[in-house]
């Protein structure tokens, strides 16, 4: 059963910083009367106004049944998942209220001890059987905790200059801004997270740019054969290639993953070309794995089991490929260099042209980022930048794109549904938005 408690208060100390006329002020937040960015235009506040802004709600969960996991849980692939925390295919980084488990054999019954008899991961919500022996692995307990959610506000200016403050809704892992009211125009957002005590100032985001302002790296006119066949109605056949985000995870449907989302835009764009768009991926895959089966098998298993073989993608006699691997992020700039040189080769040697896809920001630990307004640094990107510019490539650079998020009044994390490296919906289409660019100009 769930229930809603009192409401928790969000993280970070209160301070009063300011940062485009909009100060973090305890639990409130403080707009100041005068002109402020929104996304690309200008509107002006007519009086000063200080805004409070509601902790996110704090959710109870009693009698949760669970099967005790033999493994100490750690991380997000390790331990029995507590079910109300789940982000899809992993349970959300942060959700768990710690100190919160209670766990027991039955309904009322003696609790078992945490830390002894039974093991949390207080960051992943996942349980498991501690040393003390009293608990067995795939034992049924019956489990009780809290949990937070994150939610994201948008601060909104009327016609008449009057700023307010209107609500999201709140979610596990991606919380949407809502939508500024008929008449008003959106100024910032607000973002609550998991847990805390207060409005930071980090939680502001001004809208500074619109989405049309980020500047990104992805080329136009550089695969004219594919885009001359496409204007002449022919047939066209597209394979893209990669890991689980080509795969489609979190979208929340198949058809807003990316590559739907890429191949229905191209459909309305050229009307009369016969369009095949194949996606051959596979989630946890690398562009090694792809490249050299033999040495580096996926799951460890032949390639005739597994189909991850990028001989499939020649063998679908593609005019066009795109590559898309956030799994190659840990690969050496020379590994890059070798691999990606083989790639081009072999599908240069079908006569195939083909968009390199830059890939999306991850969890900011993976990033190496201080907060949610890092600057790609990774070295993988970079390489692979170089690669696509030297060697006349397109390129959809995704990467500048989430990079450009924090100026539109958006955490990028908010985007990432399993808080780890998967998108939401959002996430997806931004991937099809750079595809498209490369399909435009001569």
């Amino acid at each position: 059963m769930i229930t809603n408690p009192a409401p928790a208060l969000f993280l970070a100390a209160a301070v009063s910083v300011r940062a485009a006329g909009i100060l973090a002020d305890g639990s409130h937040v403080a707009v100041e009367a005068g002109p402020h960015p929104a996304g690309g235009r200008t509107v002006t506040v007519a009086a000063a106004v200080r805004l409070p802004v509601a902790p996110a709600p704090v959710l109870a969960v009693t009698n949760e049944t669970v099967l005790l996991s033999g493994d100490a849980p750690a991380g997000w692939s390790k331990g029995a998942r507590l079910k109300a925390l789940s982000a899809r295919d992993v349970n959300a980084s942060g959700a768990f209220v710690p100190g919160s488990l209670e766990i027991r054999r039955a309904a009322g019954g003696e609790a078992l001890r945490v830390g002894e008899d039974v093991l949390v991961d207080e960051v992943w919500g996942h349980v498991g059987v501690g040393p003390s022996g009293r608990a067995a692995t795939n034992e049924a307990a019956l489990a009780g905790y809290r949990y937070s959610l994150r939610r994201m506000d948008t601060i909104q200016v009327s016609a008449d200059g009057v700023a307010t403050l209107k609500a999201g809704e709140p979610h596990i892992s991606a919380p949407a801004p809502p939508p500024a009211d008929p008449g008003c125009a959106a100024i910032a957002h607000v973002f609550v997270d998991h847990r805390g005590a207060a409005v930071a100032q980090g939680n502001i985001y001004p809208i500074l740019e619109s989405p049309a302002q980020a500047v990104t790296g992805t080329t136009r006119g550089r695969i004219p054969r594919t885009l001359a066949k496409l204007r002449a109605g022919g047939a066209v056949t597209i394979v893209c290639c990669g890991d689980s985000v080509t795969a489609g995870g979190n979208a929340s449907k198949p058809e807003l993953g990316y590559v739907d989302v890429f191949a229905a835009g191209l459909r309305e764009r050229f009307p009369k070309a016969a369009l095949t768009v194949t996606n051959l991926s596979a989630g946890g895959s690398n562009s090694r794995q792809w490249l050299y089966p033999d040495r580096f098998p996926y799951r460890g298993r032949p390639a005739a089991e597994t189909g991850v073989d990028f001989q499939r993608v020649l063998d679908a006699k593609p005019d066009l490929v795109t590559i898309e691997f956030v799994n190659d992020c840990g690969l050496s700039p020379a590994q890059v260099e070798e691999g990606y040189g083989d790639l081009l080769g072999r599908v240069r040697g079908v006569g195939a042209e083909l968009i390199l896809i830059t890939p999306h920001f991850t969890m900011p630990k993976m990033m190496n980022f201080a907060n949610e307004r890092g600057v790609e640094a990774r070295p993988y990107v970079l390489t692979l930048r170089a690669f696509a510019e030297r060697n006349g490539l397109a390129v959809a650079d995704a990467s500048a794109r989430w990079e450009h998020l924090w100026k539109e009044g958006l955490p990028y994390t908010t985007l990432l549904h399993n808080t780890i490296n998967h998108p939401d919906d959002r996430g997806h289409r931004l991937f099809a938005e750079e595809l498209w660019k490369c399909f435009e100009g001569p």
